[in-house]
C-alpha cells in the first residue's frame, strides 16, 4: 500500500495555489526524499567480502590439514565439506548483495545461522568428549594434570563456540535487517 495518494496534476496546482505556497508542483514534488529500498545492500556486500574470504580461506586450511595422512578421518572431511558448501553459499549471498536481488537478505542470514550453528555444534562436541592424547604419552602424565587439561580444553572450546557462534549469529542478524518487505495484495 502506497503512502501517498496520487493527484492530478492540476488539482495539485490549485492546492498549492490555495495555501499560499509559492512552489509549482514539480518543485513540491522534488522535495520529497526518495527511499531506495536497496540502500543497506553496500554494506552488506562489504561484509560478504569479508566473510566469503574467510570462509574460504578456513576451507581451505581445513582441506590442506585433511590431506595430510596423518590427519585424515571422518571429521576432517566433515568439516572439509561442511566449510566448502558454507563458503559456496557465501559467495552466493555476495553476488546476490552486489545485483540487489531481494532475496539476499535471507540467503545471508540462512548462511551465516548455519555457519554459527556449525561452529556451536563442533565446539559442543570438542568441549565434552573426552581428550585425545596419543597412547606413548600417556604413562608420563599426571592425573591431575590431565584434568587440567580437560577443563582447559573444555573451556576453551566452550568460549570458543560461544563467542564464534554469538559473532556469526550477530552477522546473520545484520544481513536479515537490509531485507526488503513487500506487501501482498490480496
Amino acid at each position: 500500500m502506497d503512502r501517498f495518494v496520487s493527484i492530478p496534476y492540476d488539482a495539485l496546482t490549485a492546492l498549492l495555489k490555495a495555501s499560499g505556497s509559492t512552489l509549482t508542483p514539480d518543485q513540491y514534488l522534488a522535495t520529497f526524499i526518495t527511499v531506495d529500498p536497496y540502500r543497506k545492500f553496500r554494506g552488506r556486500a562489504t561484509a560478504a567480502v569479508w566473510s566469503k574470504y574467510f570462509l574460504l580461506a578456513a576451507a581451505a586450511l581445513s582441506i590442506g590439514l585433511t590431506c595430510i595422512p596423518s590427519n585424515f578421518g571422518v571429521e576432517g572431511v566433515l568439516v572439509s565439506v561442511s566449510l566448502s558448501v558454507l563458503t559456496y553459499f557465501e559467495y552466493r549471498v555476495h553476488a546476490a548483495f552486489v545485483e540487489r536481488k531481494p532475496e539476499a537478505a535471507t540467503l545471508g542470514f540462512r548462511n551465516q545461522s548455519a555457519f554459527a550453528a556449525f561452529i556451536l555444534i563442533y565446539c559442543l562436541y570438542h568441549a565434552f568428549a573426552p581428550v585425545q592424547i596419543p597412547t606413548e604419552y600417556r604413562e608420563y602424565v599426571d592425573p591431575d594434570l590431565m584434568g587440567s587439561i580437560r577443563v582447559f580444553t573444555q573451556a576453551f572450546y566452550l568460549l570458543v563456540g560461544v563467542v564464534g557462534g554469538a559473532s556469526q549469529f550477530g552477522l546473520a542478524c545484520y544481513y536479515r535487517s537490509a531485507r526488503i518487505l513487500t506487501e501482498t495484495k490480496v
